[in-house]
């Protein structure tokens, strides 16, 4: 009796450590790697790296203990470094942002599922219809413009480039046999997908007209674009993460 309860205590111990750790990490990236790139001189490109260990932790933990980490880290982060008025909505979001990925996870670790790359191409021509849609892009005198102003051809061919690899990308990973280990990449990419949908592309730009008033059409498209940057980026190291941080984090 005495050994299962001091084993239950030990985890509990491990689990608590390791959460606060995942924490400080996210504190830690917004202070020190968040920064802002300008489309069409406009700030819409928003780098910030907090919700990778968010994300981690909804893995690595579960979808409990990732709530509890983005939920915390987002509070911590407003007292440290506030980007705005205090918003609940936003905080919530962040919970989610280590609650979906746990799910999904459950969900998928021991399932053979194919094709998911579907789910990407979806989500590409999703994006370039509410894109074109919005008018938020057009092309005039050889010209293509965003929001008015004249795009750079390199952001544009970056732009374009991002959105190719963001289909293929689970295509050419599934056939690599390095990569069918537990933590497949066109797993994550689906998972970082999802989440990301769902939190960024949907919640926040809901709390985002409510705290500020604006239309969804003026600020959807900015936000679409900036996942599409950042989806392949947060893929690409939490691959490469959790091939090495399962040996140091456990439940």
């Amino acid at each position: 009796m005495k050994s299962n309860a001091l084993s239950r205590g030990t985890t509990r111990t491990k689990l608590v450590v390791n959460c606060g750790l995942l924490i400080a990490i996210s504190i830690v990236l917004k202070i020190l790697f968040e920064m802002y790139i300008p489309l069409g001189g406009f700030p819409s490109l928003r780098i910030n790296l907090t919700s990778l260990p968010i994300m981690l932790s909804g893995i690595l933990l579960g979808p409990l203990a990732g709530f509890i980490v983005g939920f915390i880290s987002d509070l911590l982060c407003f007292f440290i470094k506030p980007g705005g008025p205090f918003f609940l909505g936003f905080t919530v979001a962040s919970g989610l942002t280590g609650l979906i990925p746990g799910l999904l996870w459950m969900l998928l670790r021991k399932k053979e599922i194919k094709h998911l790359e579907w789910f990407n191409l979806g989500f590409i021509v999703l994006s370039v219809g509410v894109l074109v849609l919005t008018g938020l892009f057009s092309f005039e005198n050889g010209t293509i413009y965003y929001a008015g102003e004249p795009l750079n051809p390199f952001v544009l061919v970056l732009f374009i480039a991002l959105m190719v690899g963001f289909v293929i990308f689970p295509i050419i990973t599934v056939r690599r046999s390095e990569v069918l280990g537990e933590y497949r990449s066109d797993y994550i990419l689906f998972i970082v997908s999802v989440t990301q949908l769902i939190t960024s592309i949907i919640l926040n730009t809901w709390f985002l007209t409510i705290l500020y008033g604006q239309a969804v059409s003026v600020l959807l498209p900015a936000r679409i674009i900036t996942n599409i940057f950042l989806i392949p980026l947060y893929t690409i190291a939490l691959v490469g993460l959790l091939k090495v941080l399962p040996k140091f984090v456990k439940k």
